[in-house]
């Protein structure tokens, strides 16, 4: 059954990156922009066992590689936040009354007679400008970290290029990635009770607790500069373990240093995570579809999905649903993910599976295509309003276990 989850953050959450750390391996802990999905999976995995009153011996840890996780985002209030995506190209007004000043959405655009450029694949298009929107030369500059629904899927379902600077403007807010605390930690010597010599180290965290407005006043009246913000998540579980989830209410850690979230059933958590009605008409029969992920996705080819052929780009992302052809893709650089294996690896139905190189200890380090990153297609058959029926926060990622952490989970709209 699915079940909805809110997290209330006490502590500035650690969510650092794969660099060294440690005595001999680097002193400074460096953070990522936002927990990944598959520490959000970690925890909660854990957090249901210690709330239960269940442990990890027999079948616990199959069972429990078995729940599907999505998540975390912000929500204000009853509003969800998604990642800005990749193909909002902001033009922003610096005072020199410039032509098209505000936002531009770039889309594959074909190549003319003579022209050629390096894309892996002679079938792509390169997604850029048009001619009109780069009447002239401009630097960009980035748009806000978080979207609210209601603008994203305003930015979905419609084949605008360009929207005036004003469309920012809303409420409630668009948001910015989140401060970071930087704190600084001293080595006790057990002996002296006092700090060690030369031993210092440095960390930072994220405070998930509130985002900074992207429209914040600027006469300093902190309660309007900030938004308080829950984490919100949804859970896929088996009948057997629904009860634990709709009993949850329990604080445990996310991430590193053991900062402490506060976890909770949410019975009023699905209208979050619905498709709107708006998006579900725009993609009613489209012809070109864009899919955007709103977490990192993880693929055995890099940056092309599994379920794409090869040789022709074409895919049915959803198993039975549309067949796509990829035409253009809009991603930034790779984002590395590795990590620490403590369960025994599962085959793809939960099952335990002796493997060598799948037992506890390092895992190896893997590419992630990361959030916000824009895949445009063309309808080749069947009907794309599936995509929003069925596909709306969906994970598109090539293997079960990544797709049950959350990895590729992907928002679709037209272009």
């Amino acid at each position: 059954s699915v079940q909805y989850v809110k997290l209330t953050a006490r502590d500035p959450i650690i969510a650092r990156d794969g660099r060294p750390f440690g005595v001999g391996q680097g002193n400074r802990m460096r953070s990522l922009d936002w927990p990944l999905p598959s520490a959000v999976a970690g925890s909660f995995r854990t957090a249901l066992v210690k709330s239960a009153g269940m442990d990890f011996t027999r079948n616990t840890p199959v069972e429990l590689l078995r729940v599907e996780v999505a998540g975390v985002f912000p929500a204000v209030r009853d509003t969800l936040y998604l990642p800005a995506p990749i193909d909002c190209v902001w033009q922003k007004d610096q005072g020199l009354h410039r032509e098209n000043q505000g936002l531009h959405r770039v889309q594959p655009v074909p190549l003319e007679d003579g022209e050629g450029c390096d894309l892996p694949d002679a079938a792509l298009w390169p997604v850029r400008l048009t001619e009109r929107q780069a009447a002239q030369d401009f630097k960009p500059e980035a748009p806000p970290a978080w979207w609210p629904l209601t603008k994203l899927v305003e930015w979905l379902a419609s084949p605008r290029d360009h929207y005036p600077e004003t469309w920012f403007r809303h409420e409630p807010p668009f948001l910015k990635s989140p401060i970071r605390d930087a704190r600084d930690h001293v080595c006790l010597d057990a002996e002296r009770g006092a700090a060690a010599e030369s031993l210092i180290y440095s960390t930072i965290g994220l405070n998930l607790s509130r985002l900074p407005r992207f429209d914040g006043p600027a006469d300093g009246r902190r309660f309007e500069r900030f938004a308080e913000i829950a984490l919100a998540l949804r859970v896929t579980t088996a009948a057997q373990m629904e009860e634990h989830v709709l009993g949850l209410d329990d604080w445990h850690p996310l991430g590193g240093e053991r900062r402490l979230v506060h976890w909770r059933h949410d019975a009023e958590g699905e209208g979050l995570w619905r498709c709107p009605e708006k998006l579900k008409s725009a993609l009613e029969d489209a012809d070109r579809v864009r899919m955007v992920l709103a977490t990192p996705a993880i693929f055995d080819h890099g940056w092309r999905p599994g379920w794409l052929d090869e040789k022709t780009l074409t895919g049915k992302p959803l198993g039975d649903g549309p067949t796509l052809r990829l035409r253009g893709v809009c991603l930034p650089r790779w984002a590395a993910i590795s990590g620490w294996a403590y369960a025994p690896h599962a085959d793809d139905n939960g099952r335990r599976r002796v493997v060598p190189e799948h037992q506890p200890g390092p895992k190896a380090i893997r590419r992630m295509v990361p959030a916000g990153s824009v895949y445009f297609f063309e309808r080749v058959e069947g009907s794309t309003r599936v995509l929003a029926t069925n596909g709306w926060l969906k994970p598109v990622s090539d293997a079960p276990p990544d797709r049950r952490d959350g990895f590729g989970l992907a928002v679709w709209g037209i272009w």
